[in-house]
């Protein structure tokens, strides 16, 4: 690719080729670890949507778990070899809401995904230049959603589809006087430790180690029940979908999703190459093509073995950059080691058995903090953009009808083809596409045309 790279002064510590001791690995990795709160959060909400059974749910983390430490694995040791971490993309599981409410079932909803990673890898990975001459697919997708005004928009409705989808576990609790104890305790705890330590293992494990306080509450309130945790086996191996969650797999079913599916694929292995480029700025490394050819292996074939075992597409987590950034621990090795835990996490179904038996008053309180933050993260993004008519049109309408769709009656989107039909009704492939298409038509052409008048 022929993006430079600005030279820049490293804050950092430990540099990405760096040697520590084992134990060190083990520790920054963990670190890491326990940023990836949506490694929990988003299986369980997919279960919920796609009204799996606990088992399903259960085997869902231990899939979603293994799946994004193989792909770790891949990037940080073998392919990409920078210092990220990978996990179940946000914008997938939002359009898997959107699909699981139109009637598709899970395996479709995962058939679909894997078709589009097939043809994603097809499509641009042996179109990468090998010198930088000339620009490929992936840079003029990245040119597309990068501006402020389309990514701050994409991440700002992702946080509102799945807000929505935390209050739903809130729902469930049906409000009742112990659930709101519990469900207040794990807010208080998770907020005392964002406010009172700014890094470090606390800070970064708020979520997590919120969850658990508000378990131990549930279960001193009478309101969890752990006979899951100790049925389910200490270690257990994967194995392919089709056995996991039957082959209830629907031709038409994955025909209406995939246009959606594919789309928020593509939205995934576009932003973790924007992270690529952010990640090699923080220690002076230039991300070449050679490097992004092989980084896009990485997030293909990775998603493509997360979604063969039953878990879902992966995508680099920008949150672990950012824990990078204050820690300062930039070898890359320790995200090797956070692959590796990832793995042994994952092989272990108590795991998921202790996440599905947490009440859901208190995964929603949790799970609303989380998605919040990523709201926030959005509207900040937005605020960066340069604050023209144009670009406040771009956000209003993209926010407008991404919001607003979900209140249109069913009956409106009867007459559109059938493989239109999701991507036109997900709040999240609407808004992103029509911010992308309108920053196209009242900015990107005009300063190009611009440009070749000169």
């Amino acid at each position: 690719m022929s993006e430079e790279l600005q030279k820049t002064e490293t804050p950092l510590y430990y540099h990405f080729e760096d040697r520590l001791s084992i134990w060190s690995y083990l520790l920054y990795g963990f670190e890491q670890l326990l940023v990836m709160d949506s490694v929990f959060a988003l299986p369980v909400i997919l279960g919920v949507a796609f009204k799996l059974p606990a088992a399903n749910t259960i085997y869902l983390i231990q899939a979603v778990l293994i799946g994004s430490g193989i792909t770790t694995l891949l990037q940080s040791a073998i392919l990409l070899r920078l210092p990220i971490a990978q996990g179940i993309g946000a914008s997938i599981t939002g359009v898997g809401i959107t699909l699981a409410a139109l009637g598709i079932s899970f395996s479709s909803f995962l058939v679909a995904a894997m078709i589009s990673v097939i043809i994603i890898g097809i499509l641009l990975i042996p179109f990468i230049p090998s010198s930088g001459g000339r620009k490929s697919i992936i840079e003029y997708l990245l040119v597309l959603i990068r501006e402020p005004q389309v990514y701050g928009t994409l991440i700002t409705i992702i946080g509102v589809v799945l807000i929505g989808a935390a209050v739903g576990l809130l729902n469930n609790g049906h409000y009742t006087f112990r659930s709101n104890i519990a469900s207040a305790i794990t807010v208080f705890a998770i907020l005392a430790l964002i406010l009172i330590f700014k890094k470090g293992i606390l800070r970064f494990g708020s979520i997590l180690i919120g969850l658990v306080i508000g378990a131990i509450a549930s279960y001193g309130l009478g309101i969890m029940n752990l006979s899951k945790v100790v049925s389910y086996p200490a270690f257990a191996i994967p194995v392919p979908f089709f056995i996991r969650y039957g082959a209830t797999i629907s031709v038409q079913g994955i025909e209406i999703a995939f246009l959606a599916v594919f789309i928020a694929t593509l939205m995934l292995v576009t932003e973790a190459v924007g992270v690529y480029y952010t990640v090699g700025a923080l220690d002076n490394v230039k991300i070449d093509d050679a490097r992004i050819r092989k980084g896009l292996t990485g997030e293909i074939v990775g998603s493509f073995i997360s979604l063969l075992i039953g878990g879902m597409s992966t995508t680099t987590y920008a949150q672990n950059v950012g824990a990078l950034q204050i820690t300062r621990v930039g070898a890359r090795r320790v995200f090797t080691a956070t692959g590796i835990l990832l793995i042994a996490l994952g092989l272990i179904p108590k795991i998921g058995a202790f996440i599905v038996s947490i009440p859901p008053a208190v995964l929603g309180s949790a799970f609303i903090i989380i998605y919040s933050m990523l709201l926030i993260t959005g509207l900040r993004i937005i605020s960066q953009m340069e604050w023209t008519d144009k670009n406040m049109l771009i956000v209003a309408i993209s926010l407008a009808l991404g919001l607003g769709i979900s209140s249109v009656p069913a009956f409106v989107f009867s007459s559109i083809p059938s493989y239109l039909r999701a991507a036109i009704i997900s709040p999240i492939v609407l808004a992103t596409v029509v911010a992308i298409l309108l920053n196209l038509i009242v900015n990107l052409i005009p300063r190009w045309a611009k440009r070749n008048k000169r």
